[in-house]
């Protein structure tokens, strides 16, 4: 079992802690899965107590269930039990520890917590830690960025396997439950975690010509399709596949709890000018972004000048389907920062990962292609080597 660094662990707390610093924050109780594993390096059910400062400090990983698997996983040198949060609320006063003002994942925590911990800690001044943390976690250590190569070089022998079963008259759904095999061969995990309220996410999507196109409830150009059922509105259905129509697989795959986040187009037969046109372009925004994703780079700038590139090309109608970004950040959540989008005012720093999506959605389908991307020592670092153009089967 692979566990997480102690190094790792006490660079990401410090990392915080500093943080914390700026803002006031005495102490930091984290209960988000995704959070709490980053800073413990265990997922077992819990509270993270991480404070600025002072004997007992920490972090402690208070566990409700499983003690013994916490400890087990994780490499923190205090872990405790806890029948309930009155137990971490006893620690901090047993301890002294300052807690004026206290940082919880308001983006992400459910009002009975909140309301527990005001409880808990009544005159206390609650702020909002989790916008904190998703930035120290948008910056990949080495250590995170091999593992997600790992997980890009797993998820190109899936591609290249599916690309053989990828047959006229096949369904969506046929070809997904392939590649879903595939992708657990390669020892993925089933579901890749996301931040957003609500948002959840059915990988491999297999959608073949207008079933691309069709919206659903997921805020991206890949998340159409007919679904599964009402309850389950997206992602592949039972349309055949036909010759001379656009296939999109987009799909992630999740090693040691990282993601790495890929899209490629087939084809049964040759497609329509304006398919392989528009694929095109997707390359062009591509090498346009590789050649401005240095460190210190604007994000709104990077993002004007794909969109200018796309309006000169006579595309803009349909690029991304009417989703307001080009990429995204990925990690251990699909959902990481730093969103490539006009409206995200930060810049691109080292050790930033993003999935880049440059895709055109039009009435019979959808093409352009995903890469995810690492800036390493000044320049972007592709994580797949399979075929980005359409590949013809």
């Amino acid at each position: 079992m692979l566990k997480t660094p102690e190094i790792e662990l006490a660079g990401r707390a410090e990392g915080l802690r500093g943080l914390m610093g700026k803002r006031g924050i005495d102490c930091a109780l984290i209960c988000q899965n995704a959070d709490r594993y980053y800073l413990a390096g265990t997922v077992q059910d819990g509270v993270l107590l991480l404070a600025a400062e002072g004997a007992g400090a920490g972090p402690v990983l208070f566990v409700r269930r499983t003690l013994g698997r916490a400890r087990e996983e994780s490499l923190l040198r205090t872990i405790l039990p806890m029948g309930s949060l009155e137990d971490v609320c006893a620690y901090i006063k047993d301890t002294g520890l300052a807690a004026a003002t206290i940082g919880l994942e308001m983006d992400v925590l459910p009002a009975r917590f909140y309301l527990n911990f005001a409880s808990l800690f009544p005159g206390a001044r609650f702020v909002d830690i989790g916008a904190a943390i998703r930035k120290l976690r948008s910056v990949k250590s080495p250590w995170e960025i091999s593992l997600m190569k790992e997980a890009g070089r797993r998820l190109d022998r899936a591609f290249t396997r599916i690309r053989e079963e990828i047959r006229p008259g096949r369904s969506e759904r046929e070809v997904f439950i392939r590649l879903l095999g595939f992708l657990l061969d390669e020892g993925s995990g089933t579901v890749p975690r996301t931040r957003a309220f609500n948002m959840e996410v059915m990988p491999p999507y297999v959608l073949s010509g207008e079933s691309a196109a069709k919206a659903s409830i997921m805020d991206s150009p890949s998340g159409g399709g007919e679904g599964l059922s009402t309850a389950f509105p997206y992602g592949a259905g039972d349309k055949r596949l036909v010759k001379g129509e656009p296939i999109m697989i987009d799909t992630s795959l999740t090693h040691e709890g990282y993601v790495s986040d890929c899209a490629r187009i087939f084809s049964i037969g040759p497609l329509d000018d304006g398919f392989t046109r528009a694929h095109a372009v997707s390359d062009e925004c591509h090498r346009l972004f590789a050649e401005g994703a240095r460190e210190g780079a604007y994000i709104p700038e990077l993002c004007k000048r794909i969109e200018a590139l796309v309006e000169k090309r006579g595309l803009g109608e349909s690029f991304m389907g009417g989703v307001k970004f080009i990429g995204h950040g990925v990690g251990l959540e699909l959902d990481e920062l730093p969103l490539i989008a006009g409206r995200y005012e930060d810049t691109l720093r080292e050790g930033m990962v993003v999935a880049f999506e440059p895709k055109f959605v039009f009435p019979g389908g959808t093409v352009g292609y995903e890469n995810t991307y690492c800036l390493q020592r000044g320049v972007l670092v592709g994580f797949h080597g399979t075929a980005t153009d359409i590949q013809y089967v």
